[in-house]
């Protein structure tokens, strides 16, 4: 049952290709989407150091079927989608409309993140430089501690890309 599932996730999950993606300073970064494996707040409370302008909505995989999260917090289960991939949790229907700014993916191997890093509107999508997939993403790094210190490598470079905009 849960191949299928999965298959339905990859269709479902399909990016518009004539999407707009732009880089804008740090400090012009309203909205940011951080995807993890497992909630990681230092990570989240370094995005909200770095990035002060921003809100930051933290998304990640829960291991339980009852969604607890609050506030900025969200999580996703496999539960959280019916057999043919469409999302039933309104919360994450919710969080799949929104428009974000920045998205940055710290996860791996996750059918059900993955979905969210495919539909989830956002002006630039970063991600790992050593991803297999090369069309979701519009700027790689080697993100490979995946910890605080990679979101201060992700703020240097964009502070370092817009260095000529105004700010």
């Amino acid at each position: 049952m849960g191949i299928v599932k999965n298959r339905y996730l990859k269709k479902r999950g399909k990016e518009p290709q004539n999407r707009l993606k732009w880089i804008s300073h740090p400090t012009k970064v309203k909205k940011l989407l951080l995807i993890t494996n497992q909630e990681q707040k230092s990570i989240k409370r370094k995005c909200e150091e770095l990035f002060q302008n921003a809100s930051v909505l933290h998304l990640y995989e829960r291991e339980i079927k009852v969604d607890n999260s609050k506030g900025f917090y969200y999580t996703v289960h496999k539960s959280d989608f019916n057999l043919t991939g469409k999302l039933k949790n309104d919360k994450l229907v919710n969080l799949s409309k929104m428009e974000f700014d920045l998205l940055i993916d710290l996860s791996s191997d996750s059918e059900e993140l993955d979905y969210f890093l495919r539909t989830v509107r956002a002006g630039l999508k970063v991600g790992d430089l050593s991803t297999k997939d090369k069309t979701t993403y519009d700027l790689f790094l080697n993100l490979t501690s995946k910890d605080s210190q990679t979101i201060e490598q992700i703020h240097t470079q964009l502070a370092y890309l817009t260095k000529n905009e105004q700010v």
